[in-house]
């Protein structure tokens, strides 16, 4: 079954391969990477929201204690303020139509609906609306490290990689953008890139790709992050 992979972008430093080790791990990852975005342009996902096609038009709504800061027994709150601000600055990039339908407590409610723009980018990863640039291009393997998965047994393989991104829209350049989602900067410039993938290694020196660099960014959930 067609998934995609989760992202994995980390400043790693590099490691020597062996000279042994003559696996097509650049190939093979780039198969893998576009395979997974046959259009070459979903590589990279920003979440707006849990909110699933059969949910459009969409409605916010609010919660108590959504505009304290952070914290874990209001987390549920807290993402909703986050999910309602990501509406409200994609209806701004054109993404959604926003109709103003009533009030709580004050509060303005907001109806929001796909525009033909936000079709174009809109990726239904995990049901929940997400919007989606680019291409992961592979430019070389750095290194290679094994490890013991602590979670099912066995051996991990992570393979740190240089790459970049093709196929960048204008709306991903913004610093309102990079501001919300903390993206490396060279994500918009197709500058060079670290990263890691990672295989499991099965029996008879087979590899098994479980996560690379394409994937998406969730907000930002930090604690200081300033409020409307």
């Amino acid at each position: 079954m067609k998934k995609r992979l989760l992202i994995g972008l980390m400043v790693i430093s590099s490691l020597l391969l062996t000279a042994c080790d003559n696996y097509p791990y650049k190939t093979e990852m780039q198969e893998i990477y576009d395979w997974n975005n046959q259009t070459g342009d979903k590589a990279i996902c920003m979440m707006v929201g849990s909110v699933s096609p059969s949910m459009y038009p969409y409605t916010i709504k609010y919660m108590e204690g959504e505009d304290l800061p952070y914290d874990s027994g209001l987390k549920e709150a807290y993402f909703n303020r986050l999910k309602n601000e990501n509406f409200r600055y994609f209806s701004g990039l054109g993404f959604f139509t926003e109709e103003k339908v009533g009030e709580t407590d004050g509060k303005p409610l907001y109806r929001y609906q796909l525009t033909d723009l936000g079709r174009k980018y809109v990726d239904w990863f995990q049901n929940e609306t997400n919007f989606c640039f680019g291409r992961v291009v592979v430019d070389s393997i750095d290194g290679t490290k094994d490890s013991i998965n602590g979670i099912g047994g066995g051996t991990l393989r992570d393979v740190s990689i240089t790459y970049h991104i093709e196929n960048i829209p204008d709306w991903v350049k913004n610093s309102d953008a990079y501001a919300r989602y903390r993206y490396p900067k060279e994500m918009t410039t197709g500058e060079s890139l670290p990263g890691t993938h990672t295989y499991k290694v099965l029996r008879n020196d087979k590899l098994e790709s479980i996560v690379g660099v394409n994937g998406r960014y969730k907000w930002a959930t930090r604690s200081d992050e300033k409020k409307d």
